[in-house]
């Protein structure tokens, strides 16, 4: 089975910025919250984390840390302090880097599906949703660090390999032998899209990239991972 990058997703690796320019975007010095009115925010690629830049702004033209970014789009929290400012001008918000493959997935998700996958990483899933895989089962909420999955970037010479300190498991959601997985950024963006980032792959039990106990999944039974390792040929 091929490994697939989504088309956000080489964008990002190849150094496109995240970013967003509207007249929906406003501040307010209380919790140092950034709020966009349209909900692009999410859309927009920006993720706990990520460093940007305001520019555009009376009072808020500033280099910022984000901290949790709401899983409606609507808002975000910046670590140095705002002052209030309402929406109007046309302010423009960008990630100063692009992103590595490791910062890419940070606090990343992992689905695993039934049946033959998409031919593309930009495609609607396809088969059945068996499982989400993410930090010792914890629940994630998009825009939020917390038990998300990472990546040891120092684990391998020439890959990724998850981070030997995290349990990889989730529970089950359906019964079904496991087809193939989806790894998805923070943002868990599912369905057709050109800008989500995410990439396919192979479950298996053995020579797969997410390397599985058992490829029977059932409901609401435990779902172990033992490795998830992502190599980057030379050629």
């Amino acid at each position: 089975m091929t490994f697939r990058m989504s088309t956000g997703a080489r964008n990002a690796y190849l150094g496109k910025k995240d970013s967003i320019t509207a007249t929906t975007i406003s501040f307010a010095a209380s919790g140092n919250v950034i709020s966009d009115s349209g909900d692009g925010l999410l859309a927009a690629g920006f993720r706990p984390g990520d460093y940007v830049v305001i520019s555009g702004s009376t009072n808020n033209n500033i280099l910022t840390k984000l901290g949790s970014v709401n899983s409606s789009g609507a808002s975000m929290v910046a670590e140095e302090d705002l002052t209030d400012e309402s929406a109007g001008a046309e302010i423009t918000i960008q990630a100063i880097v692009g992103k590595a493959f490791a910062d890419m997935f940070r606090n990343h998700i992992i689905h695993i599906y039934s049946g033959t996958p998409p031919a593309t990483a930009d495609a609607s899933e396809t088969g059945t949703l068996l499982a989400k895989l993410t930090k010792a089962s914890g629940t994630v909420v998009p825009g939020t660090a917390e038990n998300g999955l990472n990546f040891d970037a120092d684990s391998i010479a020439s890959g990724l390999l998850q981070n030997d300190s995290e349990i990889i498991s989730g529970t089950g959601i359906s019964s079904g032998i496991a087809g193939y997985y989806r790894m998805y950024d923070n943002g868990e963006i599912t369905g057709s899209s050109t800008t989500a980032k995410r990439v396919q792959g192979e479950a298996g039990t053995a020579s797969a990239q997410l390397i599985l106990t058992s490829l029977n999944i059932v409901a609401d039974a435990t779902v172990t991972a033992s490795k998830h390792e992502i190599l980057q040929p030379a050629s």
